[in-house]
C-alpha cells in the first residue's frame, strides 16, 4: 500500500484516471487553484496536490449508489444526505483513502470531507480546497460572483468562504432547494465569526 505522501498522490491519480474525461479534466483545474492559494497561505504544495486528487475521487458514482457506497465505508448518513446524496462523496472520499491508501493526514482528510458543505470549523487547508473547487476556470466562466470570490481568497479566505455561503443560500432560494443542515450550521457560525472580528475591530 502507498505509505510515502507521493506515492499516495501517485495512487489516487491512478485511480481518478478512471473517471469520465470531463471530471478529471476539473480536478487539474481545481489542483491549479488550490496550488496558487496553497502558495498564497503558506500551506504545503503536496498535502493541497493530495486534498485536491482525492477530493472528487466518487464524485461520478451515481446518485442512487452514494448512500451504499457511503455505507459501506462507515460514513454517517443523514436524513438530509438521503435527500441529497451526491453530498456524500466527498466523507466517502476521505474515508476511503485512509482505509485504502493509509492516508493518515487528518487535515487532508477534513478537506476531502469538508469541500461540498464546509464545516463550523476548518483548518486553512479544508478552506483552500472548498474556495478552489468553487472558483476554477470553469465555473468563473459559468458564474461572475465567482470571479471576485477567487479574488477575495487571496485576502481573506474566511470572508471568501462566507460569500460563497451567501451566494449559495440565493441560489438555493431562487431554485427553491432545500439548505443543507450540516450547511447551514456552518454558515451562521461564519456569519457569528465575521460579526465577532467586526465588533472586536478585527476587520
Amino acid at each position: 500500500m502507498p505509505r510515502t505522501l507521493g506515492e499516495q498522490i501517485e495512487a489516487v491519480r491512478a485511480e481518478l484516471s478512471a473517471a469520465p474525461e470531463g471530471l478529471q479534466a476539473h480536478v487539474v483545474r481545481v489542483a491549479a487553484e488550490a496550488a496558487d492559494l496553497a502558495r498564497r497561505w503558506d500551506i504545503d504544495p503536496k498535502r493541497a496536490e493530495l486534498a485536491v486528487w482525492g477530493h472528487d475521487l466518487f464524485r461520478a458514482v451515481p446518485e442512487g449508489e452514494q448512500v451504499a457506497l457511503a455505507e459501506r465505508a462507515g460514513v454517517r448518513v443523514r436524513r438530509a444526505d438521503r435527500l441529497a446524496p451526491v453530498v456524500l462523496h466527498g466523507p466517502s472520499a476521505a474515508a476511503i483513502l485512509e482505509e485504502r491508501y493509509e492516508v493518515t493526514d487528518r487535515e487532508v482528510l477534513d478537506a476531502i470531507a469538508q469541500h461540498t458543505l464546509g464545516a463550523r470549523q476548518m483548518p486553512l487547508l479544508s478552506k483552500v480546497l472548498l474556495i478552489a473547487d468553487k472558483v476554477e476556470t470553469r465555473k468563473r466562466e459559468r458564474d461572475p460572483a465567482m470571479r471576485a470570490i477567487r479574488k477575495l481568497a487571496q485576502r481573506d479566505l474566511d470572508l471568501a468562504l462566507l460569500c460563497w455561503a451567501d451566494w449559495k443560500w440565493v441560489e438555493e432560494r431562487s431554485h427553491g432547494w432545500a439548505s443543507h443542515p450540516a450547511h447551514w450550521k456552518a454558515r451562521r457560525a461564519w456569519v457569528r465569526a465575521h460579526h465577532h472580528e467586526i465588533r472586536a475591530g478585527l476587520r
